[in-house]
Formats: structure tokens, sequence, C-alpha cells
């Protein structure tokens, strides 16, 4: 399952991860700032989960756009299939200094930095 080492150098990266806000208008009587966003709009959140091949592991979809990335990714099925040993639970590598790094999906947005979601 793990490719972006070989395309992009990413020893055990998985895929990548990446979240957007999806505008919407609620009725005036309806409210909430719940789906109040960042933006000062009111949204939903599309999350999406892709391997190299471009073909998606997970969508999530729905959920309002109050909510930080971070509490996202841990609504979201994928998490719990992480948390309960069903993804992310592939062979681990030993880095040059010895550490070991496990498969792991690096943040859409942040490729070319150091920030990663790690299975723990």
């Amino acid at each position: 399952m793990c490719r972006f080492d070989t395309l992009l150098g990413f020893l055990n990266c998985c895929g990548a991860i990446d979240a957007a806000h999806v505008i919407m208008t609620l009725p005036a009587v309806e409210t909430s700032d719940d789906w109040y966003g960042r933006e000062r709009n009111y949204s939903m959140f599309l999350q999406g989960i892709a391997v190299h091949e471009m073909r998606f592991l997970d969508i999530v979809k729905g959920w309002p756009g109050g909510l930080t990335v971070p509490r996202l990714l841990k609504c979201s099925g994928f998490f719990e299939l992480c948390q309960n040993g069903e993804c992310l639970h592939g062979n681990s590598s030993i880095l040059s200094q010895g550490a070991e790094t496990r498969e792991y999906i690096v943040d859409g947005d942040r490729l070319s930095s150091s920030s990663m979601a790690h299975n723990s």
C-alpha cells in the first residue's frame, strides 16, 4: 500500500489527506454556530484521503464547518479503523538513525513540510 516513498521519498507514507469547506446557505430559522466556519461562512466539511494512484481510501462529508480539521479526522471512519488496527498496520521501517517509522498519511496541504498525521 505504501508507494509515496518511491514517488516522493516519504518512507512508509501511504497517502495524502486534505479537507475543504463546502459553502452552504442555511434558512434564517436554522442558523447555528456549529456550521459557521473559520472563513465566516456557513459550511460543511469534505475530507478525502487518497493513495498515490489518486484512488480514495476514505471520504468524509457533511460534518459542520465549525469543527477543527483534527477533530474532523477523529470523527472519520478511517481514524477508527486505524485505532482498531485495521488500517495503517503494515510493516514498520527503520530509518538511518535507527528510529522506527510506521505507515502514515501526509497532510495534503503540507507535503513539503514535516507535519504528518501518524497512526499512533
